[in-house]
């Protein structure tokens, strides 16, 4: 009787200490599952960003299209009815200023043309009388024009108003204003036609 209690203490023993030493297998993942993981997340979240930049910077550009026709009507807005700059209504009109040179091409102007010569001169953006000077967003600038040369002046004339659209080399029927992104060299074109009617071609 002791023999068997005897075995029977020592193959338990034994296989206790089996079980006891034996890896048990615990819930959860392992280290190159972990890694492969991360590492799945980590490339989907960069694809992922450098969409959104992409996306972000070409709505940066037709955000500046847009603003840009609504600046055309506010200008033509200005000369039907009539705006005041300085106190007096300018005998040539409302009209907007384009330069595709490297120093302006961030930026347009809104002014009154006071001397009646259809184009810009210093003095008549005034923003104490009337006038703006507005900016694109930073990696938005004018590259150029078609149909016309820089510096191009865009004026309105009441009462129709009639629109005069003058570039470097005369007065042109029809101007298309080319803005580009400059990071991802993407452009809009912005056209004006002699009616005074704007609008962004894709």
């Amino acid at each position: 009787m002791f023999l068997i209690l005897s075995n029977f203490c020592r193959r338990s023993a034994a296989t206790s200490l089996k079980s006891f030493l034996k890896p048990r297998r615990l819930p959860g993942f392992s280290l190159p599952e972990v890694i492969i993981s991360l590492s799945i997340i980590v490339m989907i979240t960069a694809i992922f960003l450098s969409n959104y930049r992409d996306a972000e910077k070409r709505s940066d550009l037709s955000l500046s299209a847009q603003n840009l026709v609504s600046d055309i009507h506010l200008a033509q807005s200005y000369a039907l009815g009539l705006a005041e700059y300085a106190g007096e209504v300018p005998s040539g009109g409302w009209g907007l200023h384009f330069d595709s040179a490297t120093s302006s091409a961030d930026r347009y102007i809104i002014f009154a043309d006071i001397n009646a010569n259809q184009r810009y001169d210093v003095g008549e953006e005034d923003p104490d009388s009337g006038g703006r000077t507005m900016y694109f967003s930073k990696t938005t600038k004018i590259k150029g024009f078609n149909s016309v040369t820089s510096p191009l002046d865009i004026t309105f004339l009441p009462p129709d108003p009639i629109t005069t659209i003058y570039g470097g080399s005369g007065t042109s029927t029809v101007a298309d204003i080319i803005l580009t992104e400059i990071v991802n060299n993407t452009e809009k074109s912005i056209q004006i036609n002699f009616l005074g009617l704007a609008e962004v071609l894709d």
